[in-house]
């Protein structure tokens, strides 16, 4: 039996089903034998053990009795390849539990296609290729919920032209996903279950006017009977397949509601039966099944690979390439379209669907109003993002990491303005730390198909996000393998630079969309650069998404918007979700940053450590803050352990900063009221030179402290002392051994020593400073220094 990927999630116990008995059938035979006497039941069990013993002995000597021949393989129904061939070309499949299985297989020929029979292609799991599911169409009036009228098909086929999406085949759909075939830029697969009448007379005459092919679902028993409804007849059936629109495939004999309760016998004959019939009446072989109202587990995988089926569609949502494997198709019902189409994507072999971003073209700022709405948006640059331990105003995230511009993140889980939590909706990785944090399963579910936003080396993707594969980093990591940051969006704005309409935006299900508020928007514009913005005007997201085409936006999603917002350039707040500009908005853990390349290269980054210290507390407190540090250098002062304050804020960011450039956790995590700084004596040990926690020789240091009467200096949480050389137990309390720090201060060489660390850290930027080669740097340079010589003629 062939290997298949499981389905994540999914309950495929067949124990529970095997022996079940549907209450209308017949009892079976066995319950009607008579009962065996018991000395007959001796006998034959002395007689079973008499025989397994004889074939034991036959099966142990046979090979060296009998002359040896070829071995058999079982051949496999799609490619003609054996078990054995798979195998062989396939190691990374093998259990190497069990060493046997290589001993025969040196003189096995290559097989053309490697991957297992039912794997999903490495190229089409990149793709996003709907397929959407259909019953019955009816002229006017439904007669159950699931009917879709003649007019709303028609409504649908004329959306799905107006998307520029193009229906194929499910054969096309079976070699894209197995082969990895290239498909149109935007495919789509149309299907219908059931063999409903209307799917003859009304859906057939509308996939001819817009020539659109389609596959067929039918249960065999039901085609020309009428039951609840009527069925098209074998001779419609070879009329519609003669129009090379429509392709049949199996869906069982009589559409029992879940195969999974049916005993062997029963399961076996409807999904073989369905197969034999459709071949004989039709004339040709039947590659494709559909499960009756999607229900399955192992049992009915196996019996359907083994009635030879190629591939089998459920009714599981999601597009094709992010399915569990061949047998398991996902699709999506009719009330889905909308959402199957915004995400609709074929990725060409060789290729991966990422705009190539202009990084050198430099940040630039624009103040526009567009139809009564007032906005500011960016473009430009190379940008990075920043998932914070806690939550910062933007404008303190750009000074730590010395950045051109910057503008609030996406959503956050806990929404509460005075909250600190860091946990983001869906799952994140930033550009400050590289971590991959997945997203919390119960978020994970309610987001399904919001775009997932993933940015490369100089490359911006947007795809829509698929919980049971995308929470994963090494899935991440076969999607983009330079990824540096992603994060999962609220909605698609525009796609393809067309603006969402109302149904479309509604599919994403964010109950903000519909507010009117502030609203701040990432993506990419038809000349391929960054751009970010804000509207100060209080509006909805359809409003906004009808404006970015306007303004020569190409793709855009919308960010956290409301009180969130905020857009900060060269140190002025811009725009913001409070009244006025002069207020900065709520801090927020995740931030979208900007860096002007030519700026970079023109004034380099200053690696002043402590600079870079004094740059991660609030612009507000940097006076204060540079103030008190540079008196603990002088020696007019030390740290206790019970300090509070912007200063102490300021170390504790340091040793953040040295322990996830060592590839430790943060010593000193914010707590749920703030940041606390009353352990950062203890916390600063293990990074000074010769760390107490990693050596417990620390003699030659000469670190110390004397304390004299302490003097106050207000908010800035620090004690001033005269300070003087003596021991280094003195300097960083009175060490008894290895990871046991009882000291309470933190004196000049302490802060040294931190400082020297922070020196040796990687530069603050979050980006590559270099230019790109190329001629878009070039005219980058040349459009600064125009500016700049006409600036100075002026």
């Amino acid at each position: 039996m062939s290997f298949r990927p499981r389905r994540p999630g999914a309950n495929r116990s067949r124990s529970n089903y095997t022996n079940y008995q549907p209450s209308n059938r017949p009892p079976s035979p066995r319950s009607c034998r008579p009962k065996t006497r018991p000395w007959l039941l001796v006998v034959l069990t002395v007689l079973g053990f008499a025989v397994g013993a004889s074939l034991a002995w036959l099966g142990s000597n046979l090979p060296s009795i009998l002359p040896s021949r070829p071995a058999v393989t079982q051949v496999d129904p799609i490619d003609g390849v054996s078990d054995s061939d798979e195998l062989a070309t396939g190691p990374s499949v093998i259990d190497d539990t069990n060493d046997d299985t290589s001993a025969d297989t040196d003189n096995l020929m290559p097989v053309a296609n490697p991957h297992l029979p039912y794997e999903i292609h490495p190229w089409a799991k990149q793709s996003y290729v709907p397929v959407v599911m259909y019953h019955d169409v009816v002229a006017e009036t439904k007669e159950v919920w699931f009917d879709h009228t003649a007019a709303e098909l028609r409504r649908d086929f004329e959306a799905i032209e107006a998307a520029g999406a193009t229906p194929i085949t499910i054969t096309d759909l079976y070699e894209h996903l197995r082969n990895g075939k290239d498909l149109p830029e935007k495919p789509i697969v149309l299907t219908f279950d059931d063999a409903y009448q209307g799917l003859y007379d009304n859906a057939f005459p509308l996939l001819q006017e817009f020539n659109y092919p389609a596959a067929y679902y039918v249960q065999t028993g039901f085609v020309g009977v009428p039951t609840s409804k009527d069925h098209f007849t074998w001779d419609q059936m070879r009329e519609m397949e003669a129009s090379g629109l429509i392709e049949f495939a199996a869906h069982t004999i009589s559409h029992p509601e879940d195969l999974r309760l049916l005993d062997d016998d029963t399961l076996r004959r409807e999904i073989f039966e369905s197969k034999r019939v459709l071949e004989e009446q039709l004339g040709h072989e039947i590659r494709h099944f559909a499960y009756p109202a999607g229900n399955r587990d192992d049992r009915v995988l196996e019996m359907v690979e083994e009635a030879g089926f190629i591939m089998a569609t459920t009714m599981d949502a999601g597009y094709t390439g992010q399915s569990s494997s061949l047998l398991e198709v996902q699709r999506f019902n009719q009330f889905r379209l909308t959402e199957a189409l915004i995400g609709a994507k074929a990725v060409q072999q060789g290729e991966w669907h990422a705009y190539q971003l202009d990084a050198a073209a430099p940040v630039e700022l624009e103040e526009e109003t567009v139809d009564d709405v007032h906005l500011y948006l960016m473009r430009g640059g190379r940008a990075a993002t920043v998932h914070a331990d806690a939550r910062y105003n933007v404008s303190t995230l750009i000074d730590r990491y010395q950045a051109t511009a910057g503008i609030n993140g996406s959503f956050f889980s806990l929404p509460w303005i005075y909250a600190s939590s860091n946990v983001m909706v869906g799952p994140v990785q930033a550009a400050n730390n590289g971590l991959f944090v997945p997203g919390r399963e119960e978020d994970n579910r309610a987001i399904r198909g919001r775009p997932l936003v993933l940015m490369g080396e100089d490359r911006l993707s947007f795809v829509p996000f698929h919980p049971e594969l995308m929470n994963d980093p090494e899935f991440i990591q076969q999607m983009m393998p330079d990824v540096t940051d992603l994060f999962v969006a609220g909605l698609w704005l525009v796609k393809d630079g067309r603006a969402l309409s109302l149904e479309e935006l509604e599919s994403f299900h964010l109950s903000s969309a519909a507010e009117a508020r502030p609203r701040v928007f990432f993506g990419v514009d038809r000349q391929n650069r960054l751009v970010v913005g804000v509207t100060e005007t209080h509006i909805y997201s359809l409003k906004l998404a009808e404006i970015l085409p306007k303004l020569g936006i190409q793709e855009a999603i919308l960010l956290d918007s409301g009180f969130s917002s905020s857009l900060v350039y060269e140190g002025e707040i811009l725009a913001t979700g409070h009244a006025t500009a002069e207020q900065p908005s709520r801090p927020v853990p995740h931030a979208i940053l900007l860096y002007d390349l030519y700026k970079l290269a023109q004034a380099p980054p200053n690696r002043d450590p402590l600079t870079r210290l004094v740059k991660t507390v609030p612009a507000d407190a940097q006076a204060d803050t540079e103030q008190v540090l540079q008196a603990v250098l002088d020696g007019d002062g030390v740290f206790e352990k019970g300090d509070r304050g912007s200063a102490v804020l300021a170390l504790q960011r340091g040793l953040e900063m040295v322990a996830i450039s060592n590839g430790d956790d943060n010593p000193l995590p914010s707590g749920a009221d703030g940041v606390y700084g009353n352990e950062v004596v203890s916390a600063i040990a293990p990074y000074l030179p010769g760390g107490l926690s990693r050596s417990s020789s620390i003699a030659n240091s000469s670190l110390s402290h004397e304390s004299d009467s302490p003097v106050a200096l207000g908010s800035s949480g620090f004690v001033e002392r005269h300070v003087a050389t003596n021991s280094v137990e003195d300097a960083i309390g009175n060490a008894s051994g290895p990871g046991d720090l009882a000291g309470t201060t933190i004196n000049q060489h302490t802060l040294r020593a931190l400082l020297d660390a922070v020196e040796t850290l990687p530069s603050p930027v979050l980006v590559d400073p270099e230019l790109p080669v190329g001629s878009s740097h070039i005219q980058s340079m040349r459009r600064r220094d125009l500016g700049a010589e006409r600036d100075a003629i002026r």
